[in-house]
């Protein structure tokens, strides 16, 4: 069986490259369900939304049947007859599939206010369809790359039985820059085989874009072209998931466990980026206080190229907390860098320098601030900001 988006029952999945990369690499993807499936969605909040983008949400309330991802061209602000090229592109695509044109979604990603390759990608149609496969899923996930260095899939069983086989969830994602989701310029696609109500997926997927993507920051940019979907086929003939039902809290756990897992393959993967890095924060009044402290840490650009040059200036973290509203406990606050406290109460703490020196040397570097005010916690995800960033970005 296939891994990633081709894990549940019923995907199959394609890339190929089309022509819109001058270097070759895959451009062109195709997610494929062989029965309709409830889909659910969540898209940038920008202002400014690519028609692919338009055109989903017009359609994601329809049964779907596949999900069309460029890359390379991000089909936005790039004149109204792109539009029009879109939905005829679908219509293309409905055709050669023998779909409804409404049953396939469309994503796109890459640059900016060009015209949408509408040749290169209808030519690549027939290869795309003729070899979609389960074991294609890797194929698929490279073809929605843009400076990504490595591919991002993850898959997850559920627990819950089905009468044809367990209920599963696979993934594919990509990110790697223009990453502050709410949400980021990250594409997501998730694939279950689960009977669930839509309704319940809604919820779940809300749910779990709020613990997993809405907290991860790479350069504090919001994306034109964020999209997260998810579709259930209800292949594995499991008891309809509804919210109130134990199942729901399963499958939700499930979800939320995957979305992290890419989403912090995405922090990981930051472009031009040599560290990881996870900030968790306790100790929090509310919900809201903890994600804000967390976020503001993981973004703050004096906090990651701190981390570059691995110094342990904790007086940038404390400065970025203290710039927030959160309510914290001024006379007992908490900072550790990699498990060493550098500072407590109202004063710096004494600490093996060498020691820290050494542990900030390494790949993956855990932030943790208690807050002392409360019961709530929260963890965001990021990288350092490194001089191959502005390389990077200054040429794409």
């Amino acid at each position: 069986m296939g891994k990633g988006i081709t894990y549940p029952m019923g995907f199959y999945a394609n890339g190929i490259s089309c022509g819109i990369k001058n270097n070759g690499k895959e451009d062109l993807s195709l997610i494929y369900s062989i029965a309709p499936c409830i889909a659910s969605g969540t898209f940038t909040t920008n202002q400014f939304k690519s028609y692919s983008i338009l055109w989903s949400i017009k359609n994601i309330k329809n049964k779907i049947r596949a999900i069309l991802i460029n890359s390379g061209n991000a089909n936005t602000c790039n004149g109204k007859e792109n539009y029009k090229l879109t939905e005829k592109l679908i219509e293309e695509l409905a055709e050669k599939m023998n779909l409804e044109k409404n049953s396939i979604l469309f994503a796109s990603t890459g640059i900016i206010g060009e015209r949408l390759p509408y040749e290169k990608i209808r030519s690549g149609f027939e290869q795309l369809i003729k070899n979609l496969s389960i074991e294609n899923n890797l194929l698929a996930a490279k073809g929605i790359m843009t400076t990504d260095t490595f591919p991002k899939e993850y898959e997850i069983n559920t627990g819950i039985q089905g009468r044809k086989k367990e209920v599963v969830i696979g993934g594919i994602v990509k990110g790697a820059g223009m990453i502050n989701p709410c949400m980021a310029t990250m594409l997501c696609f998730i694939t279950t085989d689960a009977v669930i109500d839509k309704k319940a997926l809604d919820i779940a997927l809300k749910n779990a874009v709020e613990d997993s993507f809405n907290m991860i920051t790479v350069d504090n940019d919001m994306s034109t072209n964020d999209t997260v979907i998810c579709l259930a086929n209800g292949l594995s003939k499991n008891k309809t998931i509804h919210i109130d039902t134990p199942e729901f809290e399963l499958f939700s756990n499930s979800l939320r466990k995957l979305c992290i897992e890419l989403a912090k393959k995405i922090a990981y993967d930051g472009e031009g980026a040599s560290k990881f890095i996870e900030v968790r924060v306790n100790g929090g009044w509310c919900k809201k206080d903890v994600r804000r402290v967390a976020k503001k840490v993981a973004g703050s650009l004096l906090v990651k190229t701190a981390i570059a040059g691995e110094n342990p200036n904790w007086g940038r973290i404390l400065a970025a907390i203290g710039s927030t509203n959160a309510r914290f406990d001024k006379k007992n606050i908490e900072v550790k860098i990699c498990g060493i406290s550098l500072f407590k109460g109202t004063e710096p703490q004494k600490y093996d320098e060498e020691e820290l020196k050494l542990l900030l040397k390494n790949k993956e570097i855990k932030i943790e601030i208690d807050l002392k005010k409360g019961n709530f916690s929260a963890t965001a995800w990021g990288c350092d900001l490194t001089e191959n960033y502005v390389k990077i970005n200054k040429e794409y």
